[in-house]
């Protein structure tokens, strides 16, 4: 039996919105529907439904009925019209589209959501209020992908870019509070270790997912992401010092036999070095040929999968350049060198040496015309080649 009975007007409930009605079996009136026929979503007076989005809505809490089939409903329609990225509230989900979309990735992709963080930043607010701007204009075909990209709030519609561009401000604007803090007089309210450990300046960005979601392609987007940022930051300072007559050096990465080293910690370089200085925003993205190297193998579903965990601690200076990065890797699986399943690979490291051994190199591992089908490690699931094409 009901507890309270509630009458209601429908002719006002266009401008009602009441906490406890929930309002279901509509008439066509209510319902907006996108470019999809089959993109119907009903809604109340209070959802933040957009009839020009597909799906409905770029953050799911907008949706009506917040429950799993209409969360799967408002992907299904997204992923079919190429949209891979939707929000709901702070977590970005993110469904791995399985083909090359190179078009998100663009440089003049990164640059709008740059100057969507600007903004922002500059109008002491989130990005609301923004010009409603898209950052895919380059042909129609790719507007039709992505459906109109403003929403009712006029942001750039989800993506890693965004997810990563918000971190990146939220720490700036904690170094920023910092810094005021300390001229400011406030060495008193520091935490008992004498630092400011206890203001929201770092910031955490965790990407999880089964296996083949796609989380080492999105570590890499975000990591050029804020390499991309850094770079900004050292060419405006880099044409300030030129303006200035003033060009400090840049060390080369060299020890005393030549080689080139991969620092833990060091200075960004100016964007004019020359190519034996290899800077930290290099680094950072270099290293993750390497890391794929030994920890990556294909699997019955990826052919790029991470049998590790990985944790990527960068460091940034209060300009908000990339001044330092430590990467720290666990959990790896190690029963894969000596038993890896049917139908997958060993570790990429192995198929690699082999097909890149000099004469020189065979000679002195001993391996002379020895092939992937003389080792028992590589040989045993006769699985030699990628899906993907790398070789």
């Amino acid at each position: 039996p009901f507890t309270a009975q509630i009458t209601v007007d429908p002719t006002s409930l266009k401008a009602a919105d009441h906490p406890d009605i929930k309002l279901r079996n509509l008439p066509a009136s209510y319902q907006f529907s996108g470019q999809d026929p089959e993109a119907a979503v009903v809604a109340s007076p209070s959802t933040k439904i957009d009839s020009s989005v597909v799906g409905g809505v770029h953050d799911l809490i907008g949706l009506t009925h917040l429950h799993e089939p209409a969360i799967l409903h408002a992907l299904r329609l997204r992923y079919d019209a190429d949209i891979i990225y939707t929000s709901t509230g702070p977590i970005l989900i993110a469904v791995n589209p399985f083909k090359k979309m190179d078009y998100l990735y663009s440089e003049e992709v990164m640059e709008e959501y740059r100057i969507q963080g600007e903004h922002a930043k500059s109008s002491g607010g989130s990005g609301a209020g923004i010009a409603s701007k898209t950052p895919f204009k380059q042909t129609k075909a790719t507007l039709g992908r992505l459906g109109k990209q403003h929403d009712l709030e006029d942001k750039l519609p989800p993506h890693a870019y965004k997810t990563a561009d918000e971190a990146y401000r939220a720490m700036m604007r904690g170094i920023e509070n910092s810094m005021l803090m300390t001229r400011g007089g406030a060495r008193s309210r520091r935490s008992s270790t004498g630092g400011l450990a206890d203001l929201p300046t770092n910031q955490s960005i965790l990407v999880s997912g089964e296996s083949g979601a796609g989380k080492t392609v999105t570590t890499k987007i975000v990591l050029n992401y804020f390499a991309m940022l850094s770079k900004r930051i050292q060419e405006e300072e880099s044409r300030k010092r030129r303006e200035s007559n003033y060009s400090p050096a840049c060390s080369p990465m060299k020890n005393n036999s030549g080689r080139r080293q991969l620092s833990p910690m060091m200075t960004s370089c100016p964007p004019d070095n020359d190519e034996d200085q290899v800077c930290i925003e290099q680094q950072v993205l270099q290293s993750n040929p390497i890391l794929e190297a030994f920890g990556n193998a294909r699997t019955l579903r990826n052919d790029n999968s991470s049998r590790f965990g990985k944790y990527i601690d960068i460091q940034f200076t209060s300009q908000g350049k990339l001044s330092g990065a430590k990467i720290e890797t666990y959990l790896l699986e190690k029963v894969r060198l000596i038993h890896p399943g049917k139908g997958e690979r060993n570790y990429h490291v192995f198929y690699q040496f082999l097909a890149s051994a000099t004469k020189e190199e065979r000679r002195e591992y001993m391996i002379q015309n020895m092939g992937l089908q003389d080792f028992r490690l590589l040989s045993q699931t006769e699985t030699y080649a990628r899906r993907d094409g790398v070789k």
